[in-house]
Formats: C-alpha cells, sequence, structure tokens
C-alpha cells in the first residue's frame, strides 16, 4: 500500500507536537496528582485530629447522641467514606457507616501525646483509600481512637479525568494543524524526490544512464548527486560484464566487476593450479541408456562437482564430453591455489559418495556416478583464444597437459597430484606416495601421489 511521504512528515511532525504536549501535560498532572494527595492527608488528619478532641467527653460521658452527631458530621462530607471511634481495646464504640464487628486494627499507640497516623489501602472493588487514626486521650489516659477513612480516587480521579480530557482536545487540535502545516511545506521536499523515484524505477527496468537534475542545495542534492554516480557506475558495470561474460564462468566474473584492477585479459604468464576430473564409465553408460537419462545424469553430476569447485574459488574453463577442466589462481590471483584445488577435488570425491551412499540407501535404481581426478601445478599462458565471432579465456601449457594425463591414470574415486603440487601443500593434507611414473607424451618420468579422503 503506498503511504504518500507528505502524509508521513505531517503526521510525524504532529505527532512530534502531540507527544511534547503529552509528555508536559503528563509530568504536570503527576505533580497536580501528588499535590491533591498531599491535600488529601492534610484534610484528614485535620478531620480525625476534630473528631477525637470533640468527641473527648462524649467518649468519658458514654453520650452516644453527640458521638453520632459528630460522625455524621464528618461522615457526610463528601470525600470521607467512613468515620468511626474505637475504644482503647479497639472495639468499635459508634460509626458512621455499618462496618465489621469486633475488635478492628488501632493506627496510633496508646500513649504519650495525642498523635495522628495514616495508612494507605486498596478496597475489595480496587480503589485506593486513605485511612487517618487520631489518638483520644484525657490526661495521658489513653481512651481509644477516632479514624476517617477518606477515598483517594474520588478527590484526585476527577481533577486528573478532566484534565486528560483537556490534554485530548488540545493534542487533537494540535494534529491537525501540524497536518495542514506539513502539507503546506513538504511540497519542495517531495518534488525531488519524485523525480528521484522515477529514475530508480527507471533504473530497475534497466535504464543505466538515467540521470536527475540537481535542483536543491541540502541533503536531497547531495543524495540526487549520489544517484547520478550510481547510476554511471552502473551503467559502467554492466558494460564490463557484457565484455567479459564471454570469457569467464558467472563466479569469476563477480570478482572482475568488484577487483577490476587484478584481472588482466591480455595473454600473459602465469602459475596456476590445473584440475581435470573425468567421470568413469560413461561410454558404457551411454551405450544403453536412452538420452533423455544420459542428459540427466550429466547435468546432475556437472551441477554437483562445478558447485564444489566454485565454493573453492575455481574458474570452471570448460565441459568437454564428460570431463571438466577448471583452474585455480586466475584470473584472480590467489598465493592458496594449490590448496584450493585439492581441497575442491577432496570435496568432489566426499560430495560423490554421499550422493551415491543416498541412492543406494533409497534401493532405487540409479546410475553410479566416479570421478577420476588429476591436478598439476605450474606456469602456463593465460588469453583469448578464439575468432571475431567466439572467444575463450583459457589457459594453455604443460601444466594442462599432465593434470589431463594424470585423470588418465586415475582410478575411480582417485585424486593424483604431483610434486610440485605437494610442495606447495607445507604438510596441511596427507599423501600416499605412488614413485615416479611415466605419463604419456613425456620423456623425464614425474613423481606422482595420491590424495587420500
Amino acid at each position: 500500500m503506498f503511504f504518500p511521504l507528505r502524509v508521513k512528515l505531517a503526521l510525524l511532525a504532529s505527532a512530534l507536537l502531540v507527544a511534547g504536549i503529552t509528555t508536559v501535560s503528563l509530568l504536570l498532572l503527576d505533580q497536580s496528582s501528588a499535590a491533591l494527595e498531599a491535600e488529601a492527608r492534610k484534610r484528614g488528619r485535620f478531620l480525625a485530629q476534630s473528631l477525637a478532641r470533640n468527641a473527648r467527653e462524649a467518649v468519658l460521658l458514654e453520650d452516644d447522641l453527640v458521638l453520632t452527631v459528630l460522625l455524621d458530621t464528618v461522615g457526610s462530607e463528601a470525600e470521607v467514606l467512613m468515620a468511626r471511634l474505637l475504644d482503647s481495646r479497639g472495639d468499635l464504640i459508634a460509626s458512621s457507616r455499618p462496618g465489621p464487628a469486633g475488635p478492628q486494627p488501632r493506627l496510633t499507640s496508646g500513649s504519650g501525646e495525642m498523635g495522628v497516623t495514616t495508612a494507605e489501602r486498596t478496597s475489595a472493588s480496587g480503589s485506593r483509600e486513605l485511612l487517618i487514626g487520631a489518638r483520644i486521650s484525657f490526661r495521658d489516659v489513653d481512651l481509644g481512637e477516632a479514624q476517617v477513612a477518606l477515598d483517594l480516587d474520588r478527590i484526585v480521579g476527577s481533577v486528573l479525568e478532566e484534565a486528560r480530557s483537556r490534554i485530548v482536545v488540545a493534542s487533537g487540535a494540535l494534529l491537525l494543524l501540524g497536518v495542514a502545516i506539513a502539507f503546506a511545506m513538504s511540497g519542495r521536499i517531495t518534488q525531488p524526490l519524485r523525480a528521484l523515484h522515477m529514475a530508480v524505477r527507471a533504473l530497475a527496468a534497466g535504464d543505466t544512464s538515467a540521470q536527475v537534475a540537481v535542483t536543491t542545495h541540502d541533503e536531497l542534492g547531495e543524495l540526487t548527486h549520489a544517484f547520478n554516480e550510481m547510476s554511471r557506475g552502473l551503467n559502467e558495470k554492466r558494460r564490463i560484464e557484457s565484455a567479459f561474460r564471454r570469457y569467464v564462468s558467472d563466479h569469476v566474473l563477480q570478482q572482475v566487476v568488484e577487483r577490476p584492477e587484478a584481472v588482466q585479459l591480455l595473454g600473459e604468464r602465469r602459475e596456476v593450479t590445473v584440475l581435470f576430473i573425468d567421470i568413469r564409465g560413461f561410454t558404457q553408460l551411454a551405450s544403453w541408456i536412452g538420452p533423455e537419462r544420459l542428459v540427466a545424469y550429466l547435468n546432475e553430476a556437472f551441477e554437483l562437482i562445478t558447485n564444489r569447485l566454485l565454493e573453492h574459488g575455481a574458474t570452471v574453463d570448460k565441459y568437454i564430453g564428460d570431463a571438466i577442466i577448471a583452474y585455480f589462481g586466475a584470473p584472480i590471483d590467489s598465493s592458496d591455489h594449490a590448496q584450493r584445488a585439492v581441497a575442491s577435488a577432496i570435496s568432489v570425491q566426499r560430495s560423490i559418495g554421499e550422493r551415491n551412499k543416498k541412492y543406494e540407501a533409497s534401493v532405487q535404481p540409479f546410475e553410479r556416478l566416479d570421478v577420476g581426478i588429476g591436478i598439476q601445478t605450474g606456469p602456463v599462458v593465460l588469453g583469448n583464444i578464439g575468432s571475431e565471432f567466439k572467444m575463450d579465456y583459457t589457459v594453455i601449457g604443460d601444466a594442462v597437459n599432465v593434470a589431463n594425463r594424470l585423470q588418465t591414470m586415475a582410478e575411480a574415486g582417485q585424486i593424483l597430484i604431483t610434486d610440485d603440487v605437494a610442495s606447495r601443500l607445507h604438510g596441511r593434507v596427507e599423501l600416499s606416495d605412488l614413485g615416479s611414473r611415466q605419463l604419456r607424451n613425456r620423456e623425464e618420468p614425474i613423481h606422482v601421489y595420491d590424495v587420500p579422503y
């Protein structure tokens, strides 16, 4: 749901005003409430002391008529819930309203001069009550206690409720005023924002040439300038992506775009680690399963293998039938390319093993997947190979040929590497020495290691 910025600004300004007024009002209400309660306590103390002083002689003389008049007079006050007199043991002498029978707790002590004690309690209905007790004494003889109960909620609540009503009315008026002012002043802000919105939509639709005129010299102007810079940057990025998409995989393309200064796509000599992966038994498999199942099998295998390679930063060069050629250390240079290559090979073999176990556990017909992997590190030439209409960014050199020969020697599930790779692992991977082997079309034998996993 679209919610205009002008409305948001209007509501925000009004909400801030209302919040400010409300905060101040609540503070004043709290102070007023405290002041009213203090006055109520003073009033209660006065009523309790007056009742104790005036009832002293009537209590001595046991004059029920005078006591009744006194209690009715005090109990007729609007804020008074109850007025009563207790003897020295707490037994009820008289009360303005019916109350519980039996001894009642006294609030004052039974010796010394006349004292006043207050206590706050909550009634059964949930309202707050203030109970004040004043001791009745004659010549240091404790005669009992006069108690007065006040309804605090009635004293304080009515005043606060009226004040709250006024605050609500004032807040509503301020809200309407704030909305009107914000609507009048937000046009200058929202106009350039609307222009930015249209430009962003154009950019999202693919128009990386979208630009917005800078019409203000404030934060909106800076935002517009930043958008224009972003648009130009995206336009340049798209141009680079379009140029390089023919040469490298999407994984490497992302790194090329993020670090264009680290890439040189002209012919250059560099040390990389080349990795050859070949699916074992594919020729026999292709001879008896249908083309649809064969293509599905290859797609599944290549997706599994490629994902493991890319996770370790490989550049997947190409797919040749049932084989994959990848290399590490180009076009983005890395010092640990040999370690990454071996780690990716181990990850590929483990993932294939897990895949086969899963299918075996399902007790359903499936085509087993096994690969042999050969890895070699050495200098190669990287460059653009092809014609005007189709080019590949690929590697050429002896390391490529050695890696290919190694994967030919490798059995299903085996990873073979040379001394050149092993020396760069720095003992981080346990190797099994297979000794010197003679590779096809090479005069010198080469030392080969098996990588257990």
